[in-house]
């Protein structure tokens, strides 16, 4: 789940109505996808929770992390495993999509496709077009084998993209052109995904990354849920691997209570859980004010 740095339903209830049928439906079903970093999120069975308004998603990856549905969290499940053994990756796997999706034929539980190998961004129109057929193929597909589930594509709607956001030049054209291509697209998903990783440590800039970002994802129409990452991302080699300042992470939640339908953590691949890590604690701190009815959680992110 990386992308490179060059690059109103408004109402909450559908946020509660997914994580309701997430908390009570889901069967526990994940896909087997060895060697990946989203493997270790796979097959958990949860139990019906407190759903709060703005759900908070665990798609946290760390070794050793205990259930976190008594903190309130709501498990998240990965499906990305989705070409069999010498299927090109330039092709739709029929048979491995309904396969993986039969496998939760009867779960009304949430789940994000990753599918980052077909660009809609910077690529001709041609290809842009041919990618998107192919993407939407894969969710009708995926929607047919199981009818119950809440689909939506991690970091496609929108498009993943940072310095063109701020230069408001070709490329940012170019992101709004793929981003107004993909309409058709978000008629076949339940919910949007954007990702909201954090490059620099320069939170104005990140602020101005993330609205812009999530004002185009309102756009679509359906709940939004943000994925966020308490670390610096690793395409960034003097920050990678260490852990966003507190005050920094928490800027970042309370603006996506502003402005989405909930937030997606994530992280952690081969990572040891901590109890007390800062971010983690900032995550309980945070989350208790939207249990007061502190936090200042506005849809319409005014």
């Amino acid at each position: 789940m990386y992308a490179p740095i060059r690059f109103r339903w408004i109402i909450p209830w559908p946020g509660i109505a997914v994580a309701i049928l997430l908390a009570c439906s889901m069967l526990g079903a994940g896909t087997t996808a060895a060697g990946t970093k989203h493997a270790a999120a796979e097959t958990v069975r949860p139990t019906a929770v407190a759903v709060r308004p703005f759900p908070v998603f665990d798609g946290l990856l760390y070794l050793g992390k205990p259930d976190l549905r008594p903190q309130g969290l709501v498990p998240i499940v990965w499906i990305g495993d989705l070409w069999g053994p010498g299927v090109s990756k330039e092709t739709v796997d029929e048979v491995r999509v309904r396969s993986e999706f039969e496998r939760i034929r009867n779960s009304g539980g949430l789940y994000y496709l990753d599918i980052e190998n077909w660009p809609v961004l910077s690529v001709s129109g041609t290809t842009r077009r041919q990618n998107i057929e192919k993407l939407t193929r894969v969710i009708d597909l995926a929607r047919h084998a199981a009818p119950h589930a809440q689909l939506g594509f991690y970091g496609i709607l929108p498009g993943i993209t940072y310095w063109p956001l701020f230069r408001h030049d070709a490329e940012y054209r170019d992101w709004l052109d793929g981003n107004r291509a993909l309409d058709p697209l978000a008629g076949h998903v339940d919910a949007i995904f954007p990702s909201l990783y954090t490059y620099y440590d320069d939170l104005e800039g990140w602020k101005n990354y993330a609205r812009q970002t999530l004002s185009e994802a309102r756009r679509y129409g359906k709940p939004v849920y943000v994925f966020l990452w308490p670390q610096f991302h690793d395409s960034n080699p003097d920050l990678r691997g260490k852990e966003l300042p507190r005050a920094f992470w928490r800027s970042e939640l309370d603006l996506c209570a502003q402005m989405a339908d909930g937030i997606v953590l994530w992280g952690g691949w081969q990572g040891q859980w901590d109890e007390r890590a800062s971010w983690w604690q900032e995550v309980l701190a945070f989350m208790k004010t939207l249990e007061n009815g502190s936090g200042a959680v506005d849809p319409a992110g005014s």
